[in-house]
């Protein structure tokens, strides 16, 4: 075993070994990025072989989406707050939460590297973002029908005016995001846009 086998002697399987195999995708992209991500260095990170990887994944490009959404909030926690406002805030502070930790270091390298290909951005962009948009404008439907929000404000672009402040952050040169940002995000941007 080389020096990124932290669990030499010990054999992992089922959700210990996917969990240890994701965790070595992200510090990989975090290191090496996109270009340099091969299966060949997961394995050997996660402590596995690469046959494991290949009869999981057809190739690095599926490795990394499944790795990222993985490491994202999952899509099935239930959301309520009770009030628009609540609920856009927790959702931010869940793409915040990602945004501060290895997968938005991940995230990033595969933004900022245009040689990952189209289909690499397609596949995170329908598998991984587009889903998590989704959830944005259920929120605002919600709220519409609470009466807190403009029915002809409930639209994708709307939806989208939140994470896109967030994802500017995320690519300026200081991305940790507060809780402070998330809340002038809310109230003085995206608040005003819902108002009847």
């Amino acid at each position: 075993m080389g020096p990124w086998s932290p669990c030499a002697g010990r054999r992992r399987r089922g959700p210990a070994l996917e969990h240890a195999i994701f965790d070595a995708t992200l510090s990989e992209l975090g290191e090496v990025g996109y270009d340099g991500l091969t299966m060949e260095r997961v394995a050997a990170r996660s402590g596995t072989g690469k046959a494991s990887l290949y009869r999981r994944w057809s190739g690095k490009e599926d490795l990394v989406v499944d790795a990222l959404n993985h490491m994202l909030p999952p899509m099935d926690q239930p959301l309520d707050t009770g009030s628009v406002r609540g609920d856009l805030i927790v959702l931010l502070e869940r793409m915040a939460a990602t945004i501060n930790s290895s997968a938005g270091g991940a995230m990033r390298s595969i933004m900022a590297n245009l040689h990952c290909g189209p289909q690499m951005i397609e596949a995170v962009h329908s598998r991984v973002i587009a889903p998590r948009k989704q959830m944005m404008l259920d929120a605002l439907r919600r709220g519409a029908e609470r009466g807190e929000v403009r029915p002809d404000a409930v639209t994708m672009l709307v939806a989208q005016a939140g994470p896109a402040l967030l994802v500017q952050q995320f690519l300026s040169d200081e991305p940790r995001v507060t809780r402070k940002l998330i809340e002038d995000i809310v109230d003085q941007v995206v608040m005003p846009m819902l108002r009847p």
